[in-house]
């Protein structure tokens, strides 16, 4: 297709899936000929996702800081459009599709695509906008919660850069004291108060303490407000074991060595794709306890329309994680497969090429469609419950 620029704005500038998902996707539409630039609100210290796009070659507009009015941040977002020649606008997540549907977006002036990649749905978002899903699962919600242009885009996974041998895992295991005859498990996360990302890192430490296996270990790789709970946990099974049988390091502007030096990767969503990638058996984490390895047979498509992601019957079940960590554990031949297979399958479903052309395709309907000034006017009375009182909608309305 003919190039475009479109205004790519992340919904903040932390190294989660969604994030990474969109930096990576405005890597491979600059590599194609388009011309995207990227855009977020500032953060209260380190902003590694900057890092990783100058990285690849792409700089990322800051708009102030936590704390800057949503006010302030859209006009910066209008002046980077003009400044830009933005014909598309792209928003990842609930803030940045308000931002863009008030700010550049504002009465259909230029079309928003927005991504929505969460594990359940969220209100606020446009409703006649177009809307990408990660999970074929929340399909159905979404038109429930009336939006008209639905549409599934399942979360890319860079093939090439995480793929196995590509970086090398040995500094990570002897940076942490882990020796080639232990057997490393590695959940690598935001580690954010996310019920179900806190609950599986707990239950897995649980479960670590459980097998009480001289030869586990297990690594929780990430940065969060959960950081500090997580390293109380796991100093508290530490102890009970004698051993330094849980690490919880820190966050990693690259974690790929440690989907590198992993033996197992436990997770969800992105980073249990990225586990698959770098050829590693994955145990998927979810809600209500869910646990299971991912492998050849009823559970793949489930997990593949859920990202990554299991419903559990509420029952927390350390003694059952335990048991599927052992039975990958002792059977290096098991690992092996599993790791071959789960390559084989992520490469042909979510290879960052295929998901980059998926989006052209939208753009280029997008962009062909007539500009959508009653399209944002319909969801204006929507949008404007999160934004402010019925007055200023009215006065929008008059205009």
């Amino acid at each position: 297709m003919r190039s475009v620029r479109v205004l790519v704005h992340l919904n903040n500038l932390a190294l989660g899936g969604a994030q990474l998902n969109a930096v990576d996707i405005a890597r491979t539409l600059r590599d194609r000929g388009h011309e995207p630039v990227l855009f977020a609100q500032g953060v209260a210290g380190p902003a590694p996702l900057v890092e990783v796009a100058a990285g690849h070659g792409l700089d990322v507009v800051v708009a102030g800081g936590p704390d800057t009015p949503a006010r302030e941040v859209r006009r910066r977002l209008n002046r980077l459009a003009a400044e830009h020649g933005t014909q598309l606008l792209h928003a990842w997540e609930v803030r940045a599709a308000r931002n863009s549907y008030f700010g550049p977006g504002r009465y259909g002036r230029i079309p928003v695509v927005t991504t929505f990649y969460g594990i359940r749905m969220l209100r606020g978002l446009p409703r006649h906008q177009p809307l990408v899903l990660g999970l074929g699962a929340l399909m159905g919600d979404g038109r429930a919660f009336g939006h008209r242009d639905v549409r599934l885009v399942e979360p890319p996974v860079n093939t090439g850069t995480d793929a196995p041998g590509v970086v090398d895992g040995s500094g990570f295991r002897r940076e942490h004291g882990i020796r080639d005859d232990e057997l490393l498990l590695a959940i690598i996360t935001r580690l954010v108060p996310d019920l179900e990302k806190d609950a599986g890192a707990e239950l897995t430490i649980e479960a670590v303490r459980q097998l009480a296996d001289p030869r586990v270990r297990l690594a929780i790789v990430g940065a969060g407000p959960s950081q500090e709970r997580l390293r109380a946990l796991a100093a508290a099974a530490n102890a009970g074991l004698g051993r330094q049988a849980v690490l919880v390091p820190g966050q990693l502007a690259d974690p790929r060595p440690a989907y590198q030096a992993a033996d197992v990767v436990l997770g969800m969503g992105g980073s249990a794709l990225r586990g698959l990638a770098f050829a590693k058996p994955v145990i998927v984490h979810g809600a209500a306890g869910y646990t299971a390895v991912h492998e050849p047979g009823p559970l793949v498509e489930p997990h593949a329309s859920r990202c990554m992601y299991g419903f559990g019957d509420g029952t927390r079940s350390p003694a059952a994680l335990a048991e599927q960590i052992r039975s990958l554990l002792d059977d290096p031949a098991r690992r092996a497969e599993l790791g071959r297979w789960g390559r084989e399958w992520v490469v042909g479903r979510f290879s960052l090429d295929s998901v980059t052309t998926a989006f052209e395709d939208i753009y280029r309907k997008v962009l062909a469609e007539p500009p959508g000034r009653r399209r944002w006017l319909l969801d204006l009375e929507q949008m404007s419950r999160y934004e402010f009182s019925k007055p200023a909608a009215l006065r929008l309305l008059r205009r």
